[in-house]
């Protein structure tokens, strides 16, 4: 497994892309404002941002408020050859699984997704 970037989950998308491009400069590579996605790549490292909204409806959690208990804030995604393999792999290790392998098809990738003993949210990934 290999770590391919971190995705920052964001209460207000088009804020934070303005924040990360024109306060920090960072150079976006892609952005979709539809899905509220945005990868930002300066050739060493790369950061996604994406709507907590979204990242909710796509891993099947609640609406939940922001004053309480509160959905997820950031995901760390890991780059792998074979995600079922490696769902498979986890799981008999009894990592807390969130959803199986399924494909994303907006994505052009196949990914699954997993909890922390923290509740933080881990994406294993590969490109389709």
């Amino acid at each position: 497994m290999k770590l391919l970037q971190i995705r920052l989950l964001v209460n207000d998308f088009k804020k934070s892309v303005e924040f990360y491009k024109d306060s920090l400069g960072l150079p976006i590579s892609w952005l979709e404002n539809e899905m509220e996605y945005a990868l930002f790549d300066n050739g060493e490292t790369k950061i996604e941002l994406l709507s907590r909204e979204t990242m909710a409806e796509i891993v099947g959690e609640e609406k939940k408020s922001l004053e309480g208990e509160a959905q997820s804030k950031f995901l760390l995604q890991f780059k792998v050859e074979d995600v079922d393999k490696t769902y498979d792999d986890l799981h008999e290790k009894g990592v807390k699984c969130v959803n199986k392998p399924h494909d994303r098809k907006e994505w052009s990738a196949r990914v699954a997704h997993f909890r922390d003993p923290d509740h933080n949210l881990i994406e294993i990934y590969k490109m389709l």
